[in-house]
C-alpha cells in the first residue's frame, strides 16, 4: 500500500509516510555533503548537520509509535520541526563558511522549507483531535 497524500499520515508502518521519506532523502544529502568538508569540520559542523538533519526522520518515525497518544505524537512531530530548523541554519552556516555552493543551498533550503510545511500540517492535524 502506497500513501502520497499527507492527510494519510497515521499509518501503521512510518516508511510509507511521504514526510518521512523526504526528509530521509535530505538527510542523507546532509551526509553527502558532510563528506566533502575540511577535515577540521568533520566533527564539528559536519557532525551538528548529521545528527539535526538524521533528527528530522527519526522523529518522525517515533511520532508515529504514538498515535493513541496525540499530545505525545505532537512533542516529537515538533522535535522534526525543531531539527529541521537547525538543519536549515546548519546549511546557511555552510554556505556562508564556504563549504557548500549557493545552488546546493537553495536547493536544500527550499526541500527543508517544504518539510516544514507538512511537518506543520501534521501538528495541525494531530491538534485537532485533542478535545
Amino acid at each position: 500500500m502506497n500513501h502520497n497524500d499527507n492527510d494519510d499520515f497515521i499509518a501503521r508502518d512510518y516508511r510509507v509516510l511521504t514526510v518521512w521519506q523526504r526528509s530521509m532523502r535530505l538527510c542523507e544529502d546532509i551526509y553527502a555533503l558532510t563528506k566533502k568538508f575540511p577535515k577540521h569540520e568533520l566533527y564539528a559542523l559536519g557532525s551538528q548537520g548529521q545528527r539535526s538533519s538524521s533528527s528530522v526522520p527519526l522523529n518522525i518515525s517515533e511520532s508515529n509509535a504514538f498515535q493513541l497518544y496525540p499530545r505525545k505524537q505532537i512533542m516529537f512531530l515538533s522535535n522534526a520541526l525543531g531539527s529541521l530548523q537547525e538543519t536549515r541554519c546548519f546549511l546557511e552556516l555552510s554556505l556562508r563558511l564556504g563549504y557548500i555552493d549557493a545552488d546546493t543551498h537553495t536547493k536544500l533550503d527550499k526541500e527543508s522549507e517544504e518539510l516544514i510545511r507538512m511537518l506543520v500540517g501534521m501538528i495541525k492535524k494531530v491538534k485537532s483531535k485533542i478535545a
